[in-house]
């Protein structure tokens, strides 16, 4: 729930198809919700899994695409979105600094204000999917990397990043 409007994402378009994921807004119209708005990633594709995971905050909104392909098998992506008078509207994709096949970067997000985080579970820094955080901050509009982060006792299969949520100057993983 975003400012009274209702998010919610479906990785894909219906049950046990390959479809591309979507995001789809409500608006409350009385005691009734309406639709407002449905997006995308504006390079989604089938087992993507787009909207995997979403989180907003204010005007934006941040999806993550785990199973998105660009630097090899689940390498992963996510994507910031931006909410207009019209509806909303892809403001970045989110790429972590070092991809990797595997890591599932965007199995989980947060996102307030301007400062967003994406996990990626199975990244191998501490151990094999050990896992890590990526944080990014505005800038105009423009979304760069600005940290990576590791559990200070990161060991193999801790899958650090799977959760991810951010309040102000506190994040729980």
């Amino acid at each position: 729930l975003r400012n009274g409007e209702l998010l919610i994402a479906a990785r894909s378009d219906s049950a046990g198809s390959l479809q591309p994921g979507w995001v789809r807004t409500w608006i409350p119209q009385g005691f009734l919700w309406s639709r407002f708005d449905r997006f995308a990633a504006s390079d989604g594709g089938a087992t993507k899994r787009f909207g995997e995971t979403l989180a907003a905050s204010g005007n934006y909104a941040i999806a993550g695409s785990s199973r998105n392909n660009d630097f090899g098998q689940y390498s992963g992506s996510a994507y910031i979105f931006l909410r207009g008078s019209t509806g909303w509207s892809q403001q970045a994709k989110l790429l972590p600094s070092d991809p990797a096949a595997f890591d599932e970067f965007g199995i989980g997000v947060a996102i307030d204000g301007n400062e967003a985080m994406v996990g990626a579970r199975s990244d191998d820094d501490g151990g094999s999917q050990s896992g890590s955080v990526y944080v990014f901050r505005r800038n105009g509009t423009a979304w760069p990397q600005q940290q990576k982060l590791v559990a200070a006792d990161d060991a193999t299969k801790d899958f650090f990043g799977s959760a991810i949520d951010i309040d102000g100057s506190y994040a729980i993983i």
